[in-house]
């Protein structure tokens, strides 16, 4: 095997051992919306439905500014294959950062020439493994969804080494097989930014390898000297022009969808304080802000500790003057990078594509030109950091090789390096093994974030931790008291723990902060009415209703209020709407029995008989309906009611006592005494054979124990 195929092999298998615990998880934080609760990836039918909508599409909801069809139907593609289990998903996740890492190796081979075989290491090795190990990357692997991010730098890579190849075959007079190369190569990028949108900056990308490409001229047909090759001292390079047109044409085609689905092309939807300041910002504090977070991702770049899954407020606080060392930092890498391009043009061209590919990648998602829907995500820097990788591999193929003692030297600070990454990417992903372990490492890594104290809340809350996750929440309050979620998560806490005004209050706060939420107005009415104030719950409910006529959820928890009221006839009203929304429901079907049943009316039986329909395994049901029979006079078909009721529900004592007194009513003794013994050897506490029954079994012949 030659060297080039080892090195292919080594970058290869060093990416999937390092990513290999990322295998472990379930799906994580936003996979459970875009992947389990996500309808569209279930069946090929809604192929034409994921291409017309967006991203974050779950039932009739959706995020408008977002729009990845690829990454969508690549979850449909799994779905389709292994249905939900995440183990699927997540190997295609590890095979294509394989196949990025794989992609960065030949794109270091392509830009910095051959291995020389006095180099101390292969350079292009050294990238290729630096973007397989380097821990910036375990949130693309942690996450399922961090899919678009692989996929985006895939298509970008992918576009830029078949541009070259295009140039190649080019400069060997094969026009043909460089038409077929920039074809693809345009659509690797069409490809890419379907995925993800930051796959935007690869035209320009493309644009910037072709400017900084040394030239191998076309072999001169008529007999003349080829001019100077590396060195750049022949011929003036020719441009791929009609190609960079080609990108243009694309780029124009792409945004027009985005923009025909979407109804706009760049992401103009709200962003959260909370998530990013700097969309809150005016300017030049924005900027200020912006370029602090590049300070922060440089030293996550060069030195990957305290890696945490969420950054907002108040991790990185809006900053006010450029001044700040933050910012100034962020300042000096800026125009660090920009100088360096500059002069490495000419010089040392594999330098420059390298700062210009960080630069052009990063751009999309840096808040600087845009504000984005976060102020810092590691997985932001998955396509950015192909380029940092590019430049490190530049740097080291300039130490000179020396004596073996040197190249030794070398290759262990190399070596050495290489395995503390990766030793940091096992060690990260294991945190990422399920939610509570991540939001506990974040809060842990920045306790000042906002959304990881919530995150951490609602990891715990599902744990059955109401401690902690009751901690957690007030902790995110204390940093932001404006945080609406918090406050409705917080307050849904409160009320299991049966702590109702507490609950109110925080229903209330949330309420003040997003008004039109119809699910805070739901579960604040039903908290009013398990606190014992259903007129306020009515109002409550009612002006959920009004918000949303087809909530099923608001009908629902009105039907409660008004039964609770003594109202029964506007509670079966109520009811009656909430299982015309939802008739699969058994609770709404149940409810409206109940509620014709407090008001005598004949249709009680027909509505006990739709809800045991909708739940026939549920033995209440079928004691409520043999009940609402016996009431009708309809003894036989109450027996058999009571009788599948025991049936379902052998440890009750209750339909086994019903039965027994029906049956002696008839006067089928042997039977009714049998049913009444049973009940009474079931109710340990004595609060189901009351006396009545008691003397019933008396009278039936046998001595009450």
């Amino acid at each position: 095997m030659s060297a080039s195929r080892r090195a292919l092999l080594g970058v290869v298998i060093a990416a999937i051992l390092a990513g290999l615990p990322s295998l472990v998880p379930g799906f994580i934080h936003d996979d459970h919306r875009i992947i389990e609760q996500n309808e569209l990836i279930r069946d090929p039918r809604h192929v034409p439905e994921i291409l017309a909508r967006g991203y974050w599409t779950v039932d009739e909801n959706a995020v408008p500014n977002l729009y990845r069809p690829v990454t969508i139907l690549s979850f449909a593609a799994n779905h389709a294959v292994g249905g939900l289990r995440p183990f699927g998903y997540r190997v295609v996740n590890l095979m294509l950062h394989a196949l990025a890492a794989a992609l960065v190796l030949l794109l270091a081979r392509r830009v910095l020439g051959g291995l020389s075989p006095a180099a101390a290491v292969d350079p292009a090795l050294v990238a290729g493994l630096l973007f397989a190990l380097h821990p910036i990357h375990t949130e693309a692997l942690g996450l399922v969804v961090g899919r678009s991010e692989i996929l985006a730098a895939v298509g970008t890579l992918g576009a830029v080494l078949l541009f070259l190849g295009a140039r190649d075959r080019a400069a060997a007079g094969d026009d043909t097989g460089a038409a077929w190369r920039d074809g693809l190569a345009v659509l690797s990028f069409a490809l890419g930014f379907l995925a993800k949108e930051n796959a935007v900056a690869a035209p320009l990308i493309v644009l910037a390898a072709d400017l900084t490409r040394p030239w191998t001229p076309r072999p001169d047909t008529r007999g003349g000297a080829p001019g100077a090759g590396l060195s750049g001292a022949g011929p003036r390079p020719r441009r791929a022009w009609r190609t960079h047109i080609a990108f243009a044409v694309m780029l124009a085609a792409l945004l027009a969808l985005r923009t025909a689905v979407l109804g706009m092309v760049g992401p103009a939807a709200f962003t959260h304080f909370v998530d990013n300041p700097i969309a809150h910002q005016s300017f030049p504090g924005s900027l200020f802000t912006a370029l602090a977070v590049i300070a922060r991702y440089t030293a996550l770049l060069v030195a990957p500790v305290r890696q945490a899954l969420d950054y907002s407020y108040a991790a990185i606080l809006p900053a006010r003057s450029l001044l700040e060392p933050a910012v100034l930092a962020g300042l000096a890498v800026t125009l660090a990078g920009f100088v360096a391009a500059a002069r490495a043009r000419r010089r040392r061209p594999a330098e420059a594509f390298a700062l210009a590919f960080t630069g052009l990648a990063f751009a999309p998602v840096s808040n600087l030109l845009l504000p984005i829907g976060t102020i810092m995500a590691e997985r932001l820097l998955y396509l950015p950091s192909a380029g940092v990788v590019l430049l490190v591999a530049a740097w080291v193929a300039r130490i000179p090789a020396g004596g073996a003692a040197r190249s030794r030297v070398v290759r262990i600070v190399v070596v050495a390096a290489l395995a503390v990454l990766g030793v940091t990417s096992v060690a990260r992903l294991i945190e990422w093994r399920d939610e509570r372990t991540l939001f506990a490492s974040a809060v842990a890594a920045e306790p000042r974030s906002a959304r990881a104290q919530f995150n951490h809340g609602a990891a715990s809350e599902r744990a059955g931790d109401d401690d902690t996750a009751q901690r957690a929440y007030e902790t995110a309050l204390a940093i932001w008291p404006d945080f609406a979620d918090a406050q409705y998560n917080l307050a849904g806490l409160l009320a299991r723990r049966a702590r109702w005004d507490d609950a109110v209050a925080h229903y209330r706060a949330a309420l003040r902060l997003q008004p039109g939420s119809v699910s805070y107005l739901v579960n604040l009415g039903a908290t009013l009415t398990r606190a014992g104030r259903p007129a306020e719950a009515i109002e409550t409910l009612e002006r959920a209703v009004a918000l949303d006529p087809r909530s099923d959820r608001a009908w629902n928890g009105l039907g409660v209020a008004r039964l609770a009221v003594g109202r029964p006839g506007d509670a079966a009203a109520a009811w009656r709407e909430a299982a015309r929304l939802d008739p699969r429901d058994a609770d709404y079907a149940a409810n409206l029995a109940l509620a014709l049943e407090t008001s005598g009316d004949p249709g009680t039986v027909a509505a006990w008989g739709t809800a045991t329909a909708l739940r026939p395994g549920d033995g209440l049901l079928r004691y409520r309906l043999g009940r609402a029979l016996e009431r009708a006079g309809r003894d036989n078909e109450a027996a058999a009611a009571y009788r599948e009721s025991a049936r379902l529900t052998p440890a009750s004592p209750v339909p086994y006592k019903a039965l027994g007194l029906l049956l002696a009513r008839r006067g089928e003794r042997d039977e009714a005494r049998a049913a009444l013994e049973r009940a009474l050897a079931l109710d340990a506490g004595g609060t189901v054979m009351d006396p009545a029954a008691r003397r019933v079994l008396d009278e039936l012949g046998t001595p009450a124990r």
